[in-house]
């Protein structure tokens, strides 16, 4: 299915947000790259980034130095300079360890 136009402008502004976000985010020990889904009919509701991690000891260690709330308030504000409104950053962005097998 082809996106309208409207939600090809929300995808090009998200995703030069999440490019921004992934630079920066290469400074943060132990992680190792970011993934998002969205629905734009629930957009910005459906937005759900994950900031992966290599090994579950590293995602402790940026746990407990709330790199979490400091990743959602960075990608709320930054959403917010192009003009998309998040309800609540917290249900936005989660940290992830490695898959388990």
């Amino acid at each position: 299915m082809k996106m309208s136009k409207i939600c090809q402008r929300l995808n090009e502004k998200l995703l030069a947000v999440l490019a921004h976000m992934s630079e920066e985010a290469k400074q943060i020990e132990g992680f190792s790259h970011l993934s998002h889904t969205v629905e734009f009919d629930c957009f910005p509701g459906s937005l759900l980034v994950h900031y992966h991690f290599t090994d579950t000891q590293t995602l402790r260690i940026a746990l407990d130095s709330h790199v979490e709330t400091k990743l959602q308030k960075q990608l709320h504000k930054l959403l917010f300079k192009k003009g998309i409104l998040l309800k609540d950053p917290k249900m936005n962005l989660k940290l992830q360890g490695p898959k388990q097998l």
